[in-house]
């Protein structure tokens, strides 16, 4: 049997990024938040949402975080949702 690594939602992004008014992502978990709780319901029913939230998890359980934030601008820019790059 093939045991998972546990999720690691405190894996910080390569760069931060700023939502403004909403919130600075600088971890797996900022991410989680987002979609969670600042994407509204039809955004999350999304084939893409689905794609992001498994890149995700991919990425708390030790994956490339590069590879959950880049689909995050994504999805971001697909709702028309500003957001920038940061300095750490």
């Amino acid at each position: 049997m093939l045991l998972r690594k546990r999720p690691d939602w405190s894996r910080r992004l390569p760069r931060p990024l700023t939502i403004p008014g909403i919130m600075t992502l600088r971890t797996l978990a900022d991410l989680r938040t987002l979609i969670e709780k600042h994407l509204p319901a039809h955004c999350r029913s999304r084939t893409i949402s689905g794609f992001v939230a498994e890149r995700l998890a991919e990425a708390a359980r030790g994956d490339d975080t590069a590879g959950a934030t880049v689909p995050h601008v994504i999805i971001l820019a697909l709702e028309s949702v500003p957001c920038r790059a940061t300095r750490h």
